[in-house]
Formats: structure tokens, C-alpha cells, sequence
């Protein structure tokens, strides 16, 4: 995927994005709420060079001591600490831990403390430290105490071996003796006089500050939370895109369905307020009306230029084949061509919904049932049916009764000839089919035309059923001229916004100096009485054309060849 269709995606599935991020600053946010903060305070002992040996062998001057850094947990430091805290020994045990350097020794002890107050945990530092320093002290005291001990008898015995060795010279035990005496006394000097010249056994050299936070700050957990989420969402909605086999725009037809893409139609919520939902009949412009010009401009390349027929269908219900077929065939009546509109829907027909009672009555299923047994078709039976509507130039012929079997009845040799007279009627022939998938009516009716249209819908419409869909009209012999895809979301530029009208309130009147499409009803009525159209006929708003405009290619809209020619030429 490309830069720009990696946004896209994360454009079009923001929500994903947004319900993750904000699940992760919910649970942030409880979290902070539910946590115990600590708060954490450091002492650093310095211990003198005779401590520090003495840490690491156990021994100064040959008189065992515990000086070394798990003398700071030991319950004389910690009992002692806690007199001074307050607190339980085995509670200030578990708030206090130490660590040591040891590159040449033990040189310092760094003894932490927690708490739930910074002034708390500074305390419990301070005294550990403190009593440890105490303790270290009571140690090396005893030592030297020792020592000095040992130094006397030393001396005492180096007496009575000298004296022995004085009675006696030649007495070889007292001489050895007396030398053992000597170095023993000269060792025990050395280490008094290394304990004395060493100073104070330890030193804080630096002293607990008030403590400083163990968890981190509310800001950074939740700018964490914010980032976490953030990439889970962006993560989801690539996954959830790759998994999403719907069709995401008119880009993606070509390269999945084989087959040209007729552009897009855009998602337009004002069409819903419409009566009748026909954006191409009023005055307005607006992005999907000028869309849909655009796809009429585009079907013109690929049909004849007169007497062409198209079926417009799609891939499932809903896809809005009747609302293009509709607008459609009010496109190309404004472009000066007369159309018909054929309901060739005969499952469930939805013309009525655009022309009111001019999609109502008998039509198509009635016409191929009366010549079902394979009669002639009968030269009025056409015409006599084709309703005139609002709009100049646009008649309609309703699907009809709903037969019992819409595929058998459109597989009659009787289509052919109907749609070869419905050519010769019009300029333009827009058959509204049912959805091609999964029925065969969309394809009976595909082959008796120049091409079928398929409707699809963006981020509805699934790809396979769209392939499938082309590549059936396709077997059965039907031309596909392309995709359409309708109800996109995507937006034109902002240049183009001066180019467009937003004003929705009502339906614009006609200009003055351009006239308009709509026909008034009083000359409606008043061209079914010059034509006689039988008061039954005339009460379904049908008009038979005379004898001897059967053959005119506009039928009975009144519209001259030079008035057609003149239009055609315009558009």
C-alpha cells in the first residue's frame, strides 16, 4: 500500500482508531486512580579503608566483625532505626534496601528507603543510615577493645619467654616461644595502630533528600496510554482494512473486475429530502448532480449516437440502480434527447418512487404476456402503454403486474422485438434491471441491449460478489461497459466549492432565459385531448401517439428533429 492509501484507510476507519486510544486513557485513568504511590529516599555511607577490608574478609586484625552491607538489615540496625521511625521492624525491613560499590572493596553502602510520604521515606533513610553508622562504630570498638586485649597478654607472655630464655639460653623452646610472642605482638600493634590511624569508621557523605517518586507521573502515564493507543487503533484499522473485502472506490474496479470503472457518484444527504429524489431535474448544482451529468457525458462513448439501449443493474438490492437509471434518463432529457425509461424490474419495481403515476400501470410483464404465445407484436402495444411524465422528453413504461415467473416471461423471443421498437421510439433506452447476482433477468435483459451498467456501492458492495457479477452477465453473453461506483465519500477539492451551489432549501425555479424541462400539467392534459387518448388511458396519464409518429424517433413529446438535432448539438 502507498502513503496516500494508508491514510485513506486510517481516514475512512478514524473510529477504530479513536474507540482504542480512548479505551487506553479510560484504563490510564483507573489505573491512576487504584495505584499506591511511593516515595523513595537514598543514604550514602562511606566506609574507612579498615571497614571496608573488614566488610569484605569478615576480620580486622584477625577479630571477626559484621560490618559489611547486610549488617544494615540485621534486626540490631533495624530495631534500633525503628525506635527512632516508629515503625514496625519487619515493616521498615521491607521499606529498606542496600546496595554496594564494590570495584576495590567495599568503599560505600547506599542504603534506600520507601515510604508513602517523601518526608516518610527520608526519615526511615536518615535512621538506617544512622544507626548502621552507630553500628559499625560498636563493632570496630569491640575490635580494637580486642585487640588491645590480645596486645597485653602478647606482652605479658613475651615477658616470661624473654625471662625464661634469660634463666636458660640454651633453652630453644622459651627462644621459640619468645619469637612467636614478638611477631604475634608486632601484628596486633600493626592493626591497633591501623584501626587508630583510620579515623572514623564511617562517614554519610551524602544525606537523604525528601523522596522522590518510584511510579511515574500521572502526565507520563497517560502520554503513554495516549501513544499506546494511538498505534493499537492505526494497527487495528490496517488489520481490519486488510480483512475488509468490500469495495473501497472506483480506483479498485479495473484491477479486481476486469472491467472499465464509469466514475463515482458521491454520497449526497440532501437526495434523501427530495421529492421526487431527482438532483438532475432541478437548477441546482451540486456534486452528485454534476456526477451524474459526467456519467452520461461517459456512456456516450461507448453507445451509439441514436436509438441505444442500456440496462442498468447491480450487484445486490440497494445499490441505487433505480435511483441512476432514473437520473439517468432525466440527464439525457435535459441534453435534448427523448428517453424512456423501461421498469424492467418485474420483481420488485421502484420507478414509482421518481414519476409518481407515470411508473404505475400496465408495461412491460403485460406486453410479453400477451405475446407469450408468440404472436406478432401488435403495433400499438408499445406505444399505448409508454406514460408521459412531468419532464420534457421523458416517457416511461412501467414493469407492470408482477408475473409469477419474471425470468421465464423475460426469456420470451417477445423482448427482442419489444426493445427493437422501443429503439425506433427514442434516442435513448434506459432499462432499470433487476440485481444481476444470482438472477438471470439483468442478463436476459443485457443481451437485447448495447451494454449493461453495474451499479455497486463503495464500503458496502463485497469484491467477489462484484467479480462474480460481471463475469455472469459476461458467460451469458451480455456487454459489460462498465462499473459504476455510487454512494462514495469522497470528497472534491476545495477549489471546486465556487463551482457548486450549497443552497438546499427548495427546488429552484427556471431560469428565465433558459427554458424549463418540466412540462405544466394543463399542457399535458391538453396534448392528451388533441392526440384522443381514450378516457381510461388518459385516466393512467399514458398518450397514444397518432398514426404516423410511431416511426418519429422522439414518439409523442412533441419535439421537432431540428428542435432534437439543435439540443443534441448543445449537450
Amino acid at each position: 500500500m502507498t502513503l496516500r492509501q494508508i491514510l485513506d484507510v486510517l481516514w475512512k476507519r478514524r473510529w477504530i482508531i479513536v474507540a482504542v486510544t480512548v479505551v487506553a486513557l479510560l484504563t490510564a485513568f483507573a489505573y491512576l486512580q487504584i495505584r499506591t504511590v511511593t516515595y523513595q529516599s537514598q543514604a550514602v555511607v562511606r566506609l574507612s579503608d579498615v571497614v571496608s577490608s573488614g566488610a569484605t574478609t569478615g576480620k580486622v586484625g584477625g577479630v571477626s566483625v559484621d560490618v559489611g552491607p547486610d549488617a544494615v538489615t540485621s534486626p540490631t540496625v533495624i530495631e534500633a532505626a525503628a525506635e527512632q521511625t516508629g515503625d514496625d521492624p519487619a515493616t521498615l525491613t521491607a521499606a529498606v534496601s542496600v546496595d554496594a560499590q564494590e570495584s576495590a572493596g567495599i568503599g560505600r553502602v547506599y542504603i534506600s528507603a520507601v515510604g508513602a510520604t517523601p518526608s516518610e521515606s527520608q526519615a526511615r533513610a536518615a535512621a538506617v543510615a544512622s544507626s548502621y553508622s552507630s553500628y559499625v562504630e560498636e563493632q570496630m570498638a569491640s575490635a580494637l577493645a580486642t585487640l588491645q586485649q590480645r596486645q597485653a597478654e602478647a606482652i605479658q607472655a613475651a615477658q616470661q619467654y624473654q625471662q625464661a630464655v634469660a634463666d636458660n639460653p640454651r633453652d630453644s623452646i622459651s627462644a621459640t616461644n619468645l619469637s612467636t610472642a614478638l611477631s604475634q605482638m608486632t601484628t596486633i600493634n600493626l592493626a591497633i595502630q591501623s584501626i587508630n590511624d583510620a579515623g572514623a569508621a564511617t562517614a554519610i557523605v551524602s544525606n537523604p533528600a525528601p523522596g522522590e517518586s518510584t511510579v511515574p507521573s500521572s502526565i507520563i502515564v497517560l502520554l503513554l496510554a495516549l501513544a499506546t493507543g494511538l498505534i493499537v487503533g492505526i494497527a487495528a484499522a490496517l488489520i481490519r482494512d486488510q480483512f475488509d473485502n468490500r469495495l473501497r472506490g472506483e480506483d479498485e474496479i479495473e484491477s479486481i473486475a476486469d472491467t472499465r470503472s464509469l466514475g463515482e457518484l458521491s454520497w449526497d444527504r440532501g437526495v434523501a429530502g427530495m421529492k421526487p429524489p431527482l438532483p438532475v431535474a432541478r437548477n441546482e448544482r451540486t456534486d452528485l448532480s454534476e456526477r451524474l451529468r459526467t456519467l452520461r457525458s461517459t456512456l456516450q462513448v461507448f453507445l451509439p449516437p441514436g436509438e441505444a439501449v442500456i440496462v442498468v443493474t447491480s450487484v445486490e438490492p440497494g445499490d441505487g440502480k433505480s435511483f441512476v437509471s432514473a437520473n439517468l434518463a432525466m440527464a439525457w432529457a435535459r441534453a435534448g434527447k427523448s428517453v424512456i425509461l423501461v421498469g424492467g424490474d418485474l420483481r420488485r419495481p421502484d420507478l414509482g418512487r421518481y414519476f409518481d403515476e407515470a411508473a404505475d400501470g400496465e408495461g412491460l410483464a403485460d406486453i410479453l404476456q400477451e405475446h407469450e404465445v408468440g404472436d406478432p407484436l401488435a403495433r400499438d402495444s408499445v406505444e399505448s402503454r409508454l406514460n408521459t411524465t412531468r419532464y420534457r422528453r421523458l416517457r416511461v413504461l412501467p414493469a407492470g403486474a408482477e408475473p409469477p415467473d419474471p425470468a421465464d416471461l423475460l426469456a420470451h423471443p417477445a423482448l427482442s422485438d419489444v426493445i427493437t421498437r422501443l429503439r425506433a421510439l427514442a434516442d435513448v433506452v434506459i432499462i432499470d434491471s433487476p440485481p444481476a447476482m444470482g438472477m438471470a433477468d439483468a442478463a436476459l435483459l443485457a443481451l437485447q441491449s448495447d451494454g449493461a451498467v453495474v451499479i455497486s456501492s463503495v464500503r458496502k458492495t463485497d469484491r467477489a460478489m462484484l467479480v462474480d457479477t460481471v463475469a455472469a452477465l459476461r458467460a451469458a453473453g451480455a456487454e459489460v461497459i462498465g462499473v459504476v461506483a455510487n454512494r462514495s465519500r469522497r470528497k472534491l477539492p476545495k477549489t471546486y466549492s465556487s463551482y457548486y451551489v450549497s443552497s438546499r432549501a427548495t427546488e429552484a425555479p427556471p431560469r428565465s432565459h433558459e427554458p424549463s424541462d418540466e412540462v405544466p400539467p394543463e399542457t399535458v392534459e391538453e396534448l392528451r385531448r388533441l392526440l384522443n387518448m381514450p378516457p381510461d388511458v388518459a385516466a393512467r396519464g399514458r398518450t397514444t401517439p397518432p398514426t404516423g409518429e410511431n416511426d418519429h424517433p422522439g414518439g409523442s413529446t412533441g419535439v421537432s428533429d431540428a428542435e432534437r438535432k439543435t439540443a443534441s448539438d448543445a449537450s
